[in-house]
């Protein structure tokens, strides 16, 4: 007797493959396992107290990220209880959605590349690391969206990912350009947008006013982490330096915005000429460029060094008592990193249609 076996869908592969790396990642930062990576995830129980009494993040003290941020490490302890493995494991189950629809969306997006994404060392090594995920799943959901012509629930979940991570603004004037500048389209889009953001955003408002002002405050203090800039000052808390990032992100920003290309490219573009310029560019914000690099195989080329390097961060970080300062080990990929995200910059950037192209697209578009 033959039996037929059915060839598993891209689709089906590329969810297998958010499983494996969702659980490979989960191993690499349990608590319990000898040896395993740092992740901030464990860093909160270690230094918060409040979190060991069951205490709202956000509300109750002060906790500094977004939101939605806070309600997830809130449900984790509510879900695990006291002791920080069950903790963790609580964390890692909420996480195991987020991989999966970030997987899906890969699919969508890019194909079978999407069942190689979603297996990248920063999806391993800084998965079940922090908040990226989440907000990766979110950004790439909406992408999807977007692109499918759904654009309010697209707006939408760009405004649930700002409530986890502030950044998915900076892809909010994308859409708002793609779709026209007509007022009705932009205050829709807004209003969208806001309607995603408040349910996690006004109870922290509401129950905590002065949690903005700390969250402020606590931001613009921080110093360089992870930025190529901190090479020109021995200082990681250099103000010039800072400045100069600023500076940087500004120019390619604009660029980036005032463009001649699809919504994937351009997404690239914005996102990766902030992390160019960005004071702070910890490894696991390389996650949020995986949906717009799998969808432009121009770039593949260099992905493996800006993951490597990536990747090298904090396997060497704590090789010295000063991993923020330049001519370290954790700097030095970091740098390594910066060169590679700039070539990959460079290249989307030159490979756009110049003026006349766009032109002639445009003319040949509107006789069909």
């Amino acid at each position: 007797m033959v039996v037929a076996v059915k060839k598993p869908s891209t689709m089906h592969l590329a969810l297998l493959a958010a499983v494996a790396s969702w659980a490979v990642s989960l191993y690499l930062h349990h608590p319990n396992v000898a040896n395993n990576i740092y992740s901030d995830v464990a860093s909160f129980w270690w230094r918060e107290e409040h979190l060991k009494e069951g205490k709202i993040p956000c509300i109750q003290y002060f906790f500094e990220y977004p939101p939605a941020a806070c309600f997830i490490v809130y449900a984790a302890r509510l879900v695990g209880g006291a002791p920080l493995q069950d903790y963790y494991m609580a964390f890692a189950a909420l996480s195991l959605p987020a991989y999966l629809a970030l997987a899906w969306a890969l699919t969508r997006l890019s194909g079978s590349a999407g069942v190689f994404f979603i297996l990248m060392p920063s999806m391993v090594v800084y998965g079940i690391y922090n908040f990226d995920h989440f907000f990766t799943a979110c950004l790439a959901v909406s992408l999807v969206l977007f692109m499918e012509g759904r654009a309010r629930a697209a707006y939408f979940l760009l405004g649930v990912g700002f409530s986890v991570k502030l950044f998915t603004a900076l892809l909010l004037p994308v859409y708002l350009l793609e779709r026209g500048r007509r007022g009705r389209d932009v205050f829709e889009g807004l209003g969208f947008f806001a309607a995603g953001a408040l349910p996690a955003t006004a109870p922290v408002l509401a129950a905590n006013p002065t949690w903005v002002g700390e969250f402020l405050n606590y931001h613009t203090t921080w110093g360089l982490e992870n930025a190529w800039t901190v090479w020109l000052s021995a200082d990681p808390f250099s103000q010039s330096a800072k400045v100069l990032g600023y500076l940087v992100a500004a120019i390619l920003l604009l660029r980036s915005y005032l463009s001649q290309t699809s919504t994937t490219v351009k997404g690239f573009l914005v996102f990766s000429a902030w992390l160019l310029g960005s004071p702070t560019f910890t490894p696991q914000m390389a996650i949020w460029l995986i949906p717009f690099t799998a969808c432009n195989p121009r770039l593949w080329l260099l992905v493996p060094l800006f993951e490597a390097a990536n990747a090298g961060i904090i396997f060497t970080w704590f090789t010295t008592d000063i991993p923020t300062h330049p001519w370290t080990l954790p700097q030095t990929m970091s740098l390594l990193r910066a060169a590679a995200l700039a070539g990959m910059w460079l290249t989307t950037y030159r490979s756009q249609p110049q003026v006349g192209e766009v032109s002639i697209a445009r003319g040949w578009g509107e006789r069909l």
